[in-house]
């Protein structure tokens, strides 16, 4: 017999992993039903063979059920208590901790299936973060939902990473993040689009799982398409692509955001997200495709930035970005317009077809420009002189 109730206990226990949520929803509705359909014919049995108001006979009910028992009120008659042990004692109280257990259970389930990424969350204008990067996701992830987290436009917003390299929970840093989950599934599986909700996705970011696999990119563009089949053309779709010839097709169908996966700078990845199009500017910092940046060693002292932007514009010798405070050795970057400068070194964004000299842009810093004396022509008025 003590085997026996352990087997059953124990059976009990694993109970909601193997039970799936519906079959656990239903069961416990149906234990609640019960409990609701005996306690209601004993109240009726109660008012019939003992002639109790309903208020009594809830009351007699519930508190026998319950096994509180006050004994203030009680079934007195042989027609009342048997009722009252065909109903309460052989069938309620069974049933109400059958029902207590199914809810227990339910809720065990639950938490389970939330921790391992089985739950389905009903999400609505959310992150969707398809893929896990091949090395080091954890890291990855937890600089990505930091800078998403300091980005005002997005810092409220629930992100649910879709991924089988977390089966047993998301590591313990990414499980204390607020408003961050979980999906145990298959990006390129269309049913485990449906459950995570991709169609009510505000934002879709779908990672390559290995960077310098071309192949990823079929994986990807297999992902978009079925993206396109469940109608999200209203969310923000980024997509990494490790092949640049495979650009054109990523955004014909349907990538709105399309960035090579450099997994040593993840922030690329939330700075495309949050200003669509700088992610171009970055990505062309790190090849020397379209811009170049160059650094010239050189003195600045006496202008104000805007002088030193608004010459090397004019000159057509480049945007000039940021500088080395002399004193300080600092970079400085995007300076106050009125700031005055004193630096020992500039740097500047040019066309690669055109990288200017040291000498031609010392020369042209000699002669700063005033932005609001000149005329449409480009040429320099001083204050005061005839218009």
């Amino acid at each position: 017999m003590i085997n026996l109730i352990r087997l059953m206990l124990r059976a009990r226990r694993f109970r909601s992993v193997a039970f799936s949520e519906d079959e656990l929803r239903r069961e416990m509705l149906r234990s609640s039903l019960f409990v609701m359909v005996i306690f209601v014919l004993h109240v009726i049995a109660m008012m019939a063979f003992e002639g109790m108001t309903i208020d009594d006979a809830v009351w007699l009910t519930f508190t026998t059920a319950t096994t509180v028992g006050y004994g203030d009120i009680s079934a007195t008659t042989l027609k009342g208590r048997s009722a009252t042990v065909v109903l309460l004692y052989l069938g309620g109280i069974f049933i109400l901790a059958k029902a207590a257990g199914d809810y227990f259970d339910y809720r065990t389930n639950s938490r389970l299936r939330k921790k391992s990424g089985n739950w389905s969350w009903h999400m609505n204008d959310h992150i969707l973060i398809i893929n896990t990067p091949r090395e080091d996701g954890e890291r990855f992830f937890l600089r990505v939902i930091e800078q998403l987290r300091a980005s005002r436009a997005h810092r409220d917003k629930m992100v649910q990473i879709v991924t089988r390299q977390f089966p047993d929970g998301l590591p313990e840093q990414l499980a204390r993040m607020p408003g961050l989950t979980h999906h145990n599934g298959d990006g390129s599986d269309p049913d485990t689009l449906k459950r995570v909700d991709a169609d009510k996705a505000s934002i879709i970011a779908i990672l390559a799982r290995n960077e310098i696999d071309v192949g990823a990119d079929s994986r990807t563009f297999d992902i978009l398409d079925h993206l396109r089949d469940l109608g999200t053309e209203n969310a923000l779709v980024l997509a990494e692509c490790v092949d640049d010839r495979n650009r054109k097709r990523f955004r014909k169908i349907g990538a709105d955001i399309i960035i090579r996966p450099v997994r040593a700078y993840p922030e690329m990845l939330v700075r495309g997200l949050v200003a669509p199009g700088s992610e171009q500017i970055i990505e062309n910092m790190f090849t020397s495709s379209s811009d170049e940046y160059a650094r010239y060693d050189l003195a600045i002292s006496g202008k104000t930035w805007s002088e030193v932007v608004c010459t090397l514009m004019q000159d057509d010798l480049g945007t000039a970005i940021g500088y080395i405070d002399a004193d300080t050795g600092q970079l400085e970057t995007n300076p106050q317009a009125r700031t005055r400068i004193n630096g020992s070194a500039l740097f500047v964004i040019a066309s690669e077809n055109a990288i200017p000299s040291v000498k031609q842009v010392r020369d042209s810093l000699a002669a700063a420009c005033k932005p609001h004396n000149r005329d449409a022509g480009g040429m320099a008025r001083e204050k005061g002189s005839d218009r």
